[in-house]
Order: structure tokens, then C-alpha cells, then sequence
């Protein structure tokens, strides 16, 4: 018995302890019961209670762990804008409702239709569908924001935007691989496949629009890369 005692006393010591949920900077009104949320940016959110973890649907704000973005205004003033997108996010609780399927990297689809229409306007969003057209009424949204040069469409509206990079040599053993390019006029993103070896650092474009390639691993912390801390 003892030594049972030991083994499970060692074993707690060696496993190490979950990670303490962020402290909630927000409220939406989950499913009816207003909830107090952590917004990473303006379209995911995590419930600390219950670690819950959501993807916002039907549209997609810029990146927000550096000046990745090149298109239209420069990528100093698109990293505002992501952060804009969040403030707006975390400014009052907005409705939401749980959806059917996944969000993607283990996260709940969720739908919160007056902050959608609300960052579309105002230029800090996109909207994004995969392998389909947008609403219209989000792309509707959408066009206001253009048409009145908000946000992100400060010098007008590229064609399309790279919404996300992959090098093929991510994983071991993969020869192909792809990004994933936005049509503006559909809200349609598809991926175009391609068996390219990018450096961390590297721009990648598509027409007049450019993501900064950053493995994930090395966003943030004290891996960060050397492109994405400030210059001193």
C-alpha cells in the first residue's frame, strides 16, 4: 500500500498541471446566458469557465500577433486594424448562438450575426466562406465598408487576400502542401496547393496581397521570431 502511495504521489508530481485558463476581458450572450469570455481578437473567443474555445463564422479578422498583412494601406496600419477589430469585440456582449460542427483546431463554430455586421462595416473584417459563397448580406455588409474606405479598405480593395501560409516541410515526409486565398468579390477561400519550402520571415503573395510567413511555434514568447519583435 505504501508503495502504491509513492507511485501515485510521483506520478501527480511528473504530470504536469493544465495551463490557468486567460482571465475573461468580455461577456456575449452564449445560447441566452450572458458569459464572460476571453477574446484572443475580434473572431475567436474562449469561456474560462469552461474552456470552451470558438471560432467565430462567416468572417475573418486580420492576424494579430504582428504586422504580417501587406496590402492597401501597409502592414503597420493593417495590425491596427486587427487590434481595432478585438477592442470592438470586447465592447459590449453581443449575441451568440453555438453551431453544428467544428470551428477547426478543436474549437465550437459560433455565430454572432450584430458583431459580424458590425466589423464588416467598419472595414476590420473580411468575410469568409470555405469552398462556398459568402451571404449576401455579409458581403452586402462588406461593400458599405469598402465603398466608405473604412478599415482595411483605406486605399481601396485587392482582389484577394492570403488569409494563410503553409511550407511543406512543416511535417515530415509531405510534398504538398497549400495557402489559402480569399476572393474579395464572393467571400469564397479556397486553397491553392503548392510543394514550397518557405523561410520563417518570408513573404508570400498572391497578386497585391502578402502574408508574412511565421510558424506558429514561433508567434509568441521567447521564440518569437526576429521579424515580429519591435525594433529597438
Amino acid at each position: 500500500m505504501l508503495f502504491l502511495l509513492a507511485a501515485s504521489a510521483v506520478a501527480l508530481a511528473l504530470t504536469p498541471p493544465k495551463p490557468t485558463p486567460p482571465a475573461a476581458n468580455g461577456t456575449v450572450i452564449l445560447d441566452g446566458v450572458e458569459t464572460p469570455v476571453h477574446w484572443d481578437d475580434g473572431d475567436t473567443f474562449m469561456v474560462p469557465s469552461t474552456r470552451l474555445k470558438a471560432r467565430l463564422g462567416g468572417y475573418n479578422t486580420l492576424e494579430s500577433y504582428g504586422a504580417v498583412h501587406r496590402f492597401g494601406p501597409g502592414e503597420l496600419h493593417l495590425q491596427r486594424i486587427a487590434t481595432e477589430a478585438t477592442a470592438l469585440a470586447k465592447s459590449k456582449p453581443w449575441a451568440c448562438t453555438a453551431q453544428q460542427g467544428s470551428g477547426g483546431y478543436g474549437r465550437t463554430r459560433v455565430d454572432c450575426p450584430g458583431l459580424r455586421e458590425a466589423l464588416l462595416e467598419a472595414g476590420l473584417a473580411h468575410v469568409f466562406a470555405v469552398d462556398e459563397t459568402g451571404s449576401p448580406g455579409d458581403l452586402a455588409a462588406q461593400q458599405r465598408g469598402i465603398d466608405g474606405g473604412l478599415g482595411m479598405w483605406a486605399k481601396g480593395a485587392p482582389s484577394a487576400i492570403v488569409t494563410s501560409v503553409h511550407s511543406v516541410d512543416e511535417k515530415p515526409g509531405q510534398t504538398e502542401t497549400y495557402n489559402r486565398i480569399l476572393d474579395i468579390q464572393t467571400g469564397t477561400t479556397s486553397k491553392r496547393m503548392h510543394g514550397n519550402v518557405y523561410r520563417p520571415c518570408e513573404w508570400v503573395c498572391e497578386g497585391d496581397s502578402c502574408l508574412l510567413y511565421v510558424p506558429y511555434a514561433q508567434r509568441y514568447g521567447p521564440s518569437r521570431a526576429d521579424c515580429l519583435r519591435p525594433e529597438k
